[in-house]
């Protein structure tokens, strides 16, 4: 009997690693470009525009696609498919903490991109991220079952028996 080492967590997980990968490989040429715009003195507008509006659309599509395979793989289905209509805890908290470190990671380019602590807190940020990525998706998946199980026992109708 042979054990199949890709079970719905691990594709999850390894779908979001590469989410995440693809993020940081499309911010980071953009990064590069703002510092080719004012090299002398950064501009808090491009960094803010940054943080509101391009780290949530490049999010919004590699991290899109990702959960909708990762549904469309539980599910069993042919083509891509949504689970459900709102995010699960997992996924809320994969974006949440993916986007507060990608925030962080381009922050400190931003502030100084040649300063030796970029250098190491930059990978030391994004290594962080997947440590939490992976823990995330395996302590939510589990406390979705969980919650999930505790909703139905409280549901359920309750039988009451006479103790005589």
């Amino acid at each position: 009997m042979f054990l199949n080492p890709m079970t719905p967590t691990t594709t999850t997980i390894l779908l979001y690693l590469v989410a995440l990968f693809l993020t940081v490989a499309t911010l980071w040429p953009l990064s590069y470009f703002t510092q080719t715009i004012s090299p002398k003195q950064p501009d808090p507008q491009i960094f803010w525009l940054f943080i509101v509006v391009v780290i949530p659309f490049v999010m919004l599509i590699y991290f899109g696609l990702a959960i909708l395979i990762s549904d469309t793989i539980s599910v069993g289905a042919a083509w891509l498919t949504a689970d459900d209509d709102e995010l699960t805890f997992s996924e809320s908290l994969v974006l949440a903490v993916s986007y507060v470190s990608i925030s962080g990671w381009l922050w400190l380019r931003w502030r100084n991109p040649i300063a030796p602590s970029t250098k190491i807190l930059g990978p030391a940020i994004i290594a962080t991220v997947i440590i939490l990525l992976v823990v995330g998706v395996i302590w939510g998946a589990d406390y979705d079952q969980n919650i999930g199980s505790a909703l139905s026992q409280i549901l359920a109708p309750q039988r009451l028996y006479k103790i005589f």
